[in-house]
C-alpha cells in the first residue's frame, strides 16, 4: 500500500485540526508517554518506536485508544489546567454527517442565499444583507427556550436538527454528536445553529438549506447563545486572552460576547492591501 494513501486512511478530520479536543490529547499523549516508559524497562529501542507510532496517531487521529473522545471529558474534568475555551471548536452542525446532502449542492453559496431571501429571511440593501427582523426574533427566542433546558431536552432538539441519526453527550462547554461521523462543537454553536434550523422551518425553508444556512447565519447574531449577552465584533486575543493566551491566532478577528466572551463566529480575515 502506498504511503500516501496509508497516511489517508489514518487520517480523521473530525477530530484533527479545528475539530481536535485537546483534552482527549493530552490524555492520549500521556498514555503513550507511560506506554513509553513501560517499555523502555524492557528495551530502549521498544520505547522509541511506542513513542514514535503513538505520536503520529495522535497527530493524524487525534487519539490512540479507541472510544477516547466519549471518555476523555469526564476523566480530564477535575483536572487543575484549564482546558476549556483552548480548542474551542465552532464546527457546524451540518458537519455532523459530510455526506448527507451531497446531492444538493444546487443549494450552497448564492442558491442558499437566494432562497433565504426567497423565504424573506435576508433582505438586500445595496451591496449589504439584513436579517428579517421578525425571524431574529423569533430566532432569539428559540435560542433563549435551548438556554432554560434541561439536558435531555437540550440534546433532543439539537440531533432532531443534524442529517444524520446520532446521540448526543454534553461535557462543560461542549457537545459530542456521536454517529457514523462524530463531531465535537460548543455549546454556543449547537445552541444557535438548532434554534436557526427550528426558526428556518418555522419559515417554509426546505430542510438541505436550512442546515447549510445555519452556519452562515450565525454571523448576523447581536444576541448570545450562551448567555443572552450582547454580542460584538472584536479578536480572540481581546476578547478569550492576551498574547499569551493558549489561542494560536489572537488576532483572528471573532464574535463574541461581551459578557462571558463566548465565540460564536469565526470572521474571515481579509488579505492585506499592499499599494
Amino acid at each position: 500500500m502506498p504511503w500516501p494513501t496509508l497516511v489517508d486512511r489514518l487520517r480523521r478530520p473530525e477530530y484533527t485540526g479545528r475539530n481536535r479536543c485537546l483534552r482527549c490529547t493530552v490524555l492520549n499523549l500521556g498514555l503513550v508517554a507511560a506506554a513509553g516508559a513501560l517499555a523502555f524497562q524492557w528495551r530502549p529501542t521498544a520505547a522509541l518506536a511506542v513513542l514514535c507510532i503513538g505520536v503520529l496517531l495522535v497527530a493524524l487521529r487525534g487519539y490512540v485508544v479507541p472510544g477516547t473522545p466519549r471518555f476523555a471529558p469526564r476523566l480530564t474534568a477535575g483536572l487543575p489546567v484549564g482546558f476549556e475555551g483552548a480548542d474551542d471548536p465552532l464546527t457546524p452542525l451540518e458537519d455532523v454527517n459530510s455526506t448527507a446532502d451531497a446531492a444538493d449542492g444546487d443549494h450552497a453559496g448564492v442558491a442558499v442565499l437566494e432562497a433565504l431571501a426567497d423565504a424573506g429571511v435576508l433582505a438586500e440593501a445595496g451591496e449589504e444583507l439584513f436579517l428579517d427582523e421578525a425571524f431574529r426574533e423569533r430566532w432569539t427566542d428559540r435560542m433563549a427556550t435551548l438556554r432554560a433546558a434541561d439536558e435531555a431536552a437540550f440534546l433532543d432538539r439539537v440531533t432532531a436538527a443534524c442529517p444524520a441519526d446520532l446521540t448526543g453527550q454534553i461535557h462543560g462547554d461542549r457537545v459530542l454528536l456521536a454517529g457514523d461521523h462524530d463531531v465535537r462543537t460548543s455549546r454556543a454553536v449547537a445552541t444557535a445553529e438548532t434554534a436557526a434550523i427550528e426558526t428556518l422551518a418555522e419559515w417554509g425553508v426546505a430542510g438541505p438549506v436550512r442546515r447549510r444556512a445555519a452556519a452562515p447565519l450565525r454571523t448576523f447574531l447581536r444576541t448570545c447563545p450562551a448567555c443572552g449577552g450582547r454580542v460584538r465584533e472584536t479578536t480572540r486575543q481581546n476578547c478569550c486572552g492576551g498574547p499569551g493566551s493558549v489561542y494560536g491566532t489572537p488576532e483572528q478577528p471573532v464574535l463574541a460576547c461581551e459578557a462571558c466572551a463566548t465565540v460564536v463566529v469565526e470572521l474571515e480575515i481579509l488579505p492585506a492591501v499592499t499599494s
